[in-house]
């Protein structure tokens, strides 16, 4: 019995022991994911709105997920009137959806197609003692952990803002109850082949300067 009790309370005091040492050195596992701040990376989307006279659709010159090129002819129309009109793309990035085809009506406002922007972004919640950390335009190392080869690219916070839905979020403190007051970080990132959306990002802010 004594023996047990013995190897009980050697094992507490390397536990503890243990612990102290991790937080004493801010490397536990609770300090790292205060510090790691993670968001879901997202791909910026134009709709593209025919603005000209009503017609009908004569060529569609893009497919799903081909490229596309600021000011490229994307599809044209035969307006009532006679004349082609050209639907241009409204910036250089990738076809994510088409909504007309060869032989639609089509009239001024309606959806022509969704282009994929070249331009990622990933949105961070971001607690009100940490919020000085970050200021639009400020560069951000922008991690990514779960690639097969842990890739890191240079981010620009795009804007920051309070985030109202958090508010009124409450978090449970060893003296009570306390309102959390939210900021919403949205820091963009350039578009390379190794990344797509739906990837986690990550920032660090041990990184960044107070």
């Amino acid at each position: 019995m004594k023996f047990k009790m013995g190897v009980y309370i050697g094992i507490a005091v390397i536990l503890i022991a243990g612990g102290s040492l991790l937080i004493a050195k801010g490397k536990d596992a609770v300090s790292q994911a205060e510090s790691r701040k993670q968001g879901v990376l997202e791909a910026e989307q134009k709709t593209i709105i025919y603005d000209k006279n009503p017609g009908t659709i004569v060529q569609v010159k893009k497919g799903i997920g081909d490229a596309v090129q600021k000011g490229e002819v994307l599809c044209k129309v035969k307006s009532t009137d006679g004349t082609e009109e050209d639907v241009l793309a409204p910036d250089t990035g990738q076809m994510s959806k088409i909504v007309v085809k060869q032989g639609d009506q089509i009239a001024q406002g309606m959806p022509v197609a969704i282009v994929q922007k070249s331009a990622y972004y990933t949105d961070l919640y971001i607690q009100e003692g940490e919020i000085q950390k970050f200021a639009v335009h400020q560069s951000v190392k922008v991690h990514f952990p779960y690639l097969d080869r842990p890739d890191q690219v240079n981010g620009v916070v795009a804007s920051v803002a309070a985030a109202p839905q958090f508010a009124s979020l409450r978090m449970t403190r060893e003296k009570g109850q306390a309102d959390l007051s939210m900021f919403l970080v949205r820091i963009s990132v350039d578009a390379s082949a190794d990344l797509l959306p739906g990837m986690t990002a990550e920032v660090d802010l041990d990184e960044l300067a107070d």
